[in-house]
């Protein structure tokens, strides 16, 4: 039994050893998988604690000629497949949860002229992009641009476009609100689209 232990601890620092390779900024609490893609390690930061499942992508470039920065907080735990891209600002808050296949970016490729394929034309900035703290993001979700306000819930497939506020429910393409927490009751109630109660 002592000597699997000793060979799990050595087997764990070679693996982090591998990992801080290609993204330097991650604690030794902290694990991603081998089958990712880092692109751009160097402007990753990983908290302590955080997990990054199989087969998801991780990219900062400052491919529109912003200083980049992509975070991830403390006890995070990305599903697999993940695409999470930034060209400029994207910040995972502490104790977020992704389920398989999130996507989040903060810029689009341009498509405006019709002469010219998508892929060749510019990239588009978009607004930073912040996933707060605690919130919960469905399978397939995406965020592009947008603000996501701490302990949410955005439901599966969800495609989210335009800011969400705090401790809010939303759902739909593109995501609207449909529960907020309610303080002054200490319960879950359900909201107009805009998040205003009606029950």
């Amino acid at each position: 039994m002592i000597m699997f232990g000793i060979i799990d601890r050595i087997r764990k620092r070679l693996n982090h050893c591998i990992t801080k390779r290609k993204l330097p900024n991650i604690p030794e609490t902290s694990s991603i998988a081998r089958h990712c893609i880092i692109t751009g390690g160097s402007n990753i930061y990983v908290g302590s604690y955080s997990q990054i499942a199989d087969y998801s992508w991780l990219m900062a470039l400052p491919l529109t000629n912003y200083k980049v920065k992509l975070s991830v907080g403390n006890n995070c735990n990305i599903g697999m497949f993940a695409h999470i891209i930034a060209t400029r600002s994207v910040s995972i808050e502490d104790g977020v949860l992704m389920a398989q296949g999130v996507y989040i970016s903060d810029n689009l490729h341009g498509y405006e002229d019709i002469n010219t394929y998508p892929l060749q034309q510019p990239l588009v900035q978009k607004n930073n992009v912040v996933i707060g703290e605690g919130t919960w993001l469905g399978e397939r979700v995406s965020v592009i641009g947008a603000k996501i306000g701490k302990h949410c819930v955005i439901g599966t497939g969800a495609l989210v476009l335009n800011d969400i506020p705090a401790y809010c429910v939303a759902v739909g393409m593109p995501a609207y609100i449909i529960k907020r927490y309610c303080f002054d009751r200490k319960t879950w109630r359900k909201t107009d689209p805009k998040g205003n109660f009606i029950d």
